[in-house]
């Protein structure tokens, strides 16, 4: 079932990373000359390895990202499909080589490195375009749907109860008791056809209008207030446990709420039925619990909500409450309903996810991270790459030791996978920000850039001061465990300060 949050990691996002690290890795890499040029490394294998690069960080950000799991998973299919295609053209092409000198020779060449990353990418794109699609059907059916439970609701709501409007101020009697009880089936029915308006009003409202901070208590009380208004002999109970909660909606919300109260209340079978409202604030959403005493929700009916269907046929019977719920808690707010019956009774649970601090609509509550938020990432991880990279390179002389990593001591390799490396590393700090917010930082471009400055000084302790150098041991390059200079440090607080300070005014203006 759809819920509030989906998962956080994207398992197939890695397998994109994983292609475009290992076909660079032992593809791109291999082909490099070190004693290229930085000219030489620019027009040759120089595009190939930062188109490369960019694919592994681009399959880390699906990874982490807030999309959905069907459109990461996609494009991760469609990269494998992309990479043995092209595994496979060059198996048949390698054939009928017998010298396995020669056959070595042709694995490690620039064409094969070429070959690969350009089958993973078109892979890659190829997924895109397709995921997009599916996405783009699943829009199509969604407003297909609001179309039909628009027509029924034109139909049976308002054209029904106009004839009978029609019917009763039609029939001009004498009789003032006569004449009052008309006057009382017309103003009851101009009443639902005003309701029945202020339905359409939420089904036809605009697909991509986002979700505003709505207090969960004010629409709950007033879902409350009209059922008792229109069934007074039943017994509404109501719990909540903080009364200034909110929760991401819009004005509709009480009126989904009202038609799950109603459809409780009328379905219970009974002359005076209970039910029993309660509302729990939890860290990132607010549940609402809706539970009757009646025979229980059939599985046709709950299948309305939680398996997204829409009647094929008209049935009067089932109303159009439960559609209205779906369309706006689970579509357009991005929650959940689920409906737990059994022959005593049954709960109808909507879980709707809370706002961030003061109101303000921040990525805290959503699942994963944002593309716009890994966008910035990205951005800001280049030019304090590009900045730490000058300094560091004033003050040591080069960044080749970096392309030693991996087995090329290159000054353009170098500089890569120094971009490489800051642009992995600012995206595990904007996954960590994003979810946490610490202290409001999301906000304040100056505290982001302190939070910047911190983790630059943790990267030159951890990353650069004990990692590197085992890694550098690692594949056979003397380097003493820890490595700790005042250059090296000096450069990372460049980077910290400079990252922290874009991302954080990127986020800024976002908001």
């Amino acid at each position: 079932m759809e819920g509030v949050r989906g998962s956080d990691i994207k398992p197939s996002g890695f397998v994109v990373a994983l292609i475009g690290f290992v076909a660079t890795r032992y593809t791109v890499l291999e082909s490099v000359d070190p004693s290229a040029t930085l000219g030489q490394f620019v027009l040759g294998q120089g595009v190939f390895l930062t188109l490369g690069m960019g694919l592994t960080v681009f399959g880390i950000g699906l990874a982490v990202s807030s999309y959905d799991d069907n459109f990461v998973n996609t494009i991760a299919i469609w990269s494998i499909l992309g990479t043995l295609s092209m595994v496979a053209v060059l198996a048949v092409t390698f054939a009928g080589t017998g010298d396995s000198l020669m056959l070595g020779q042709l694995t490690r060449s620039a064409l094969v490195a070429n070959v690969l990353i350009g089958g993973a990418i078109g892979g890659v794109l190829t997924g895109i375009r397709a995921a997009a699609t599916n996405e783009h059907r699943q829009e199509l059916t969604a407003q297909a749907d609001r179309l039909t439970v628009l027509n029924r609701i034109l139909r049976h709501e308002v054209l029904n109860k106009v004839n009978v409007i029609r019917g009763y101020a039609d029939l001009g009697t004498t009789d003032t008791a006569a004449d009052a009880s008309s006057l009382q089936v017309i103003q009851r029915n101009a009443d639902r056809i005003d309701a029945s308006i202020s339905e359409l009003r939420a089904i036809v409202g605009p697909v991509d209008e986002r979700p505003v901070s709505t207090n969960v208590h004010e629409a709950i009380t007033n879902a409350v207030e009209g059922v008792r208004t229109d069934y007074p002999e039943a017994n509404v109970s109501l719990d909540v446990d903080d009364h200034t909660a909110r929760v991401l909606a819009d004005a509709h919300l009480d009126m989904a709420l009202c038609h799950l109260v109603e459809n409780a209340i009328v379905h219970a079978g009974t002359q005076a039925p209970q039910v029993d409202i309660g509302v729990t604030t939890n860290a990132g959403n607010v549940t609402i619990d809706i539970a009757d005493e009646g025979p229980g929700v059939s599985d046709r009916i709950a299948a309305v909500v939680e398996d997204r269907n829409v009647p094929e046929y008209d049935d009067p019977t089932m109303g159009f409450g439960l559609t209205l719920v779906r369309l706006l808690v689970v579509d357009t707010y991005g929650g959940s309903v689920e409906i737990d019956s059994s022959d005593t009774g049954s709960v109808v649970r909507v879980t709707l996810a809370r706002p961030g601090e003061n109101g303000v609509i921040d990525t805290t509550n959503q699942y994963g991270v944002p593309p716009w938020v890994l966008g910035a990432t990205t951005v800001a991880a280049i030019v304090a790459g590009v900045v730490m990279g000058v300094v560091f390179h004033l003050l040591t002389g080069s960044l080749a030791v970096i392309g030693g990593l991996y087995g090329v001591m290159n000054g353009g390799v170098g500089w890569v996978m120094h971009l490489f490396h800051s642009v992995v590393f600012g995206v595990l700090f904007a996954v960590a920000v994003v979810r946490q917010n610490p202290r409001g930082a999301i906000r304040s471009p100056l505290k982001m850039t302190g939070l910047g400055i911190g983790y630059g000084v943790f990267l030159s302790f951890v990353a650069a001061g004990v990692i590197m150098p085992l890694w550098l041991q690692a594949v056979g390059i003397p380097a003493t465990v820890p490595t700790l200079s005042l250059p090296g440090l000096f450069a990372h607080i460049v980077w910290g300060g400079v990252f922290g300070g874009v991302f954080g005014l990127a986020l800024a203006w976002r908001q």
